[in-house]
């Protein structure tokens, strides 16, 4: 009896500070009734009144599950036969990018000599291969039809303090209705969201009190369109009411490279009869211009044979196969190619034409006004040529040093004087010079410092660093200011790597292609030049991508994979369509959503790009979420869980010394205690990672703001509406929501629910506001000096009052079972407040 005692005593303070957060979490008062001291509870037939609608709102929710069961595993089946294909139209597309067309083999093979190991391609036709559409909130000026799938989000004032109010999934039938709970059958094809919005408000508000209603389209209805002609995959495609021409096109796996980007048709039926719109896709390629048009059902997309061609190549912008359309001349298709480079000779262009004998050579000049204005025919190759080399009295240095590139003959004259000024790397142990005439010297670099020996160069020599370690180093190229050899040494990580990489673009714009030193051959078969590299020659290789964002700026370490001798690691760009880092706001703000930012992207930014507050907003109580913290405050919370469990193990161990009948007691409290746990661990997770910030009121103050914080990828912004209510929690007698009152202190508040109760930790009340931040004894007696303390702070609204447990428990926990009760409760009181959306 006397080690039950014991247990007894040990769990008491424990079971304390986890039960008063759920035990009585259920009893809330109305928050429309006057504050009283004498009545704290809802009155019974309110409470059992919440309860029938409740269960009649249940029975209804499980009989549209049961309804839609089968058709969503229809649907999976479908949709997961509909990936295959794309899969398998994805490769065969990627493969035959790999392959020439016949207008690209024969004028690279023709012209070979002229453009060495370069190879021209037809412009424009890559344009569609990976393309994705980009993130793009649907607006209430949406009409719905058949096939169209939403989610319809309820709230109102709160009732219970850890219960989220509903949210129904729907799918508009072929008929044109959506069968909603409460409210029964609606037609709403045609319908404006906005509209659907209102329709349903007016239904519902006869019913609930303050009813809020928001819709969210979650899945677009499609429809079909035929794509004919010189496509990739021609036939039937099933395109949403939002995508136009691109879209289409890319879905059926873009233009072939036979046919027309020039003068694409879109046929459609109309009462009148067929009316056909034409496309110029180098509108969008190379002017710009928007290309928008939307599609309907039945529409014809057709792309007749491709037109005349003109290669052009040399040293301009933009080298490339172009296809014309009313360009006459070559003054009207140097525009094509972006105009040209620095080191243009305006003197050196040729014109290359077909004719019955072979091809046809016209030499001009940029400056000749009649050379320029000559009519082009199908078929021409143009050239423009460079300016003489002015690499004539350079050094080329490579290898391990830290400023590899060209040095001038005229001063660096000795080897010694270019160690000095490209400076070797601490890995770098020979070095290797190669003449013009392939003549070759090789020493050891620390007998050139040590001034043992020095070599005379020559003009065009070239000279290498080599590495000293016997494993093959890693290699680092691409979008970076400067190549890299790394030295491999073992448990090398990515990290360890890019530690000193400089790049040439925005982190959030560019990944890392990690090639395995056995793929390298492979590769070369297909690329001459490393450093030339493009994604599509890596298309059937072993290689693993890691988004530099993630690993960087992130710190994901699932990301910092191993790396091992020779790898090669590619910083590539990252296409727009494949990772775009977003954020997501909810709430009060006229278009709540996803959205795309990039590096500068502040809150106020993407509080724009949603239409800003609506009227019912209250911007001081903005909830932000932050994945990073979310994780540390996480590990934090698991952590303390876990102590708290082994202490329950060790509980266990000692009740094996008791009577049966004291170990059974013993162990059914151990066991409670448990649950308790993993219930209390699940209430705080929601509110986990929120970021206290003093948001004004209005958004025009938020942008002058040090609160207008730039965004990260995975942020979180909810914007709550106005609350109006003060919530008690901890050790009272009576945990409730009670209405706001203007004025009213802290004391005026536990007065209401009866005070606090035997164990409470009086000196350690804390207020958590609205925004997140928590007011304390301490922060009081500092801020308001003149003051009688916290018990005559004024609450505003939203703010939540806390009452701890005097905690008993081990000295060297008392510190982190605290930080963790805060952020239990600042978790229940974000959850509260984001309740209502």
């Amino acid at each position: 009896m006397e080690i039950f005692l014991k247990l007894r005593y040990s769990f008491f303070i424990i079971f304390i500070l986890l039960y008063f957060v759920v035990a009585q979490s259920q009893e809330m008062i109305d928050p429309s009734q006057s504050p009283s001291t004498n009545q704290q509870t809802l009155p019974p037939d309110s409470v059992i009144q919440q309860l029938k609608d409740l269960q009649n709102t249940r029975i209804e929710n499980k009989k549209s599950t049961v309804e839609n069961k089968e058709i969503k595993k229809n649907q999976e089946e479908k949709e997961e036969k509909t990936e295959e294909k794309e899969k398998e139209s994805k490769y065969i597309t990627e493969k035959a990018e790999l392959e020439e067309s016949d207008i690209e083999n024969n004028l690279n093979k023709i012209y070979s000599d002229v453009l060495k190991d370069k190879k021209l391609k037809q412009f424009g036709y890559d344009f569609f291969k990976g393309s994705k559409k980009a993130l793009s909130p649907v607006g209430d000026d949406y009409i719905l039809g058949p096939g169209d799938n939403l989610k319809v989000f309820l709230w109102g004032d709160p009732v219970d303090i850890l219960y989220l109010d509903r949210e129904v999934s729907l799918e508009v039938s072929r008929d044109g209705t959506v069968y909603i709970p409460n409210v029964g059958v609606l037609n709403v094809a045609g319908l404006k969201i906005g509209d659907f919005k209102k329709i349903l408000t007016q239904r519902l508000s006869s019913k609930y009190k303050n009813l809020k209603v928001d819709v969210v389209l979650e899945k677009l209805r499609a429809f079909k369109v035929y794509t004919t002609g010189f496509v990739k995959n021609p036939g039937v495609i099933l395109v949403n009411p939002l995508d136009n021409l691109i879209d289409a096109l890319t879905l059926a796996g873009g233009v072939s490279k036979n046919g027309s980007l020039r003068n694409i048709e879109i046929k459609r039926k109309t009462p009148d009869g067929i009316i056909t719109y034409k496309v110029d896709l180098y509108d969008l390629f190379i002017k710009g211009l928007p290309v928008d048009v939307k599609l309907r059902d039945e529409d014809v997309i057709y792309v007749p044979p491709i037109g005349d061609t003109v290669a052009i190549a040399g040293d301009v912008k933009r080298p490339a196969i172009y296809e014309l359309k009313d360009e006459k001349t070559l003054e009207d298709v140097i525009k094509f190619a972006g105009g040209f480079n620095p080191s243009v000779s305006e003197v050196f262009v040729r014109l290359s034409r077909f004719s019955k004998d072979g091809v046809k050579i016209f030499e001009g000049s940029l400056s000749d006004k009649d050379f320029i204005k000559t009519k082009l025919l199908n078929g021409d190759f143009l050239f423009f040529g460079q300016k003489p080399s002015v690499m004539e009295n350079a050094i080329l240095v490579k290898g391990e040093v830290y400023y590899p590139g060209y040095y001038s003959i005229n001063d660096t004259k000795t080897l010694k004087e270019l160690i000095d000024k490209a400076k070797p790397l601490v890995n770098a142990e020979i070095v290797q010079i190669i003449r013009e005439n392939k003549e070759t010297f090789s020493t050891k670099i620390k007998d050139i410092i040590e001034n043992k020996l020095d070599i005379d160069l020559n003009s065009k020599d070239t000279v290498i660093f080599y590495n000293k370690y016997l494993s093959e180093p890693i290699y680092v190229f691409g979008y970076v200011k400067q190549s890299q050899t790394v030295p491999y040494y073992p448990n090398i990580r990515l990290l360890d790597v890019l530690r000193d990489v400089e790049f040439k673009e925005d982190i959030r714009r560019l990944k890392a292609i990690v090639i395995k030193n056995k793929e390298l051959e492979k590769i070369k078969r297909k690329t001459n030049e490393l450093e030339s590299l493009k994604e599509e020659d890596l298309i059937g290789l072993n290689y693993d991508t890691v988004y530099l964002y993630d690993l960087l700026v992130k710190y994901d370490e699932s990301k910092n994979i191993n790396l091992y001798p020779g790898d090669t690691v590619v910083i590539l760009k990252t296409a727009r369509s494949e990772k775009a880092p977003s954020v997501t706001i909810l709430g009060e703000v006229k278009n709540p959503g996803k959205y795309e930012i990039d590096r500068s992207t502040t809150l106020a930014d993407v509080i724009k790009k949603a239409g800003g507050y609506t009227e019912n907003a209250y911007p001081q109580g903005l909830i932000f979420i932050r994945d990073t913290i979310k994780k540390l405050q996480k590990e934090k919370l698991e952590t303390t869980m876990s102590l708290l469990e082994e202490e329950f193990i060790k509980s266990t161990r000692q009740v094996s010394f008791a009577t049966e009948e004291e170990k059974q007691a013993a162990l059914m409290a151990i066991q409670e205690q448990k649950k308790l746990i993993q219930l209390m661990r699940k209430k705080a997770e929601f509110g986990l990672g929120r970021i206290a910030l003093d948001i004004p009121p209005t958004l025009q103050e938020l942008e002058k703001s040090n609160q207008n914080i730039v965004l990260e990828d995975g942020d979180t912004v909810i914007v709550p509406s106005r609350p109006s209510y003060i919530l008690v929690l901890g050790d009272v007698y009576n945990q409730i929501a009670l209405p706001y009152v203007k004025g009213y202190r802290l004391k005026d508040y536990l007065e209401m629910v009866g005070g606090v109760g035997k164990n409470a930790d009086k000196k350690n009340i804390y207020i958590i506001k609205a925004n997140g931040r928590v007011v304390s004894s301490q922060s009081v007696g500092r801020s308001f000096l003149l003051w009688s303390g916290l018990e005559d702070y004024q609450l505003s609204e939203g703010d939540t009052i806390v009452v701890p447990t005097e905690l008993k428990i081990p000295i060297a926990w008392r510190p982190m079972i605290k930080d963790i009760v805060q952020i239990i409760f600042q978790s229940i009181s974000t959850a509260v407040l984001a309740k209502r959306l």
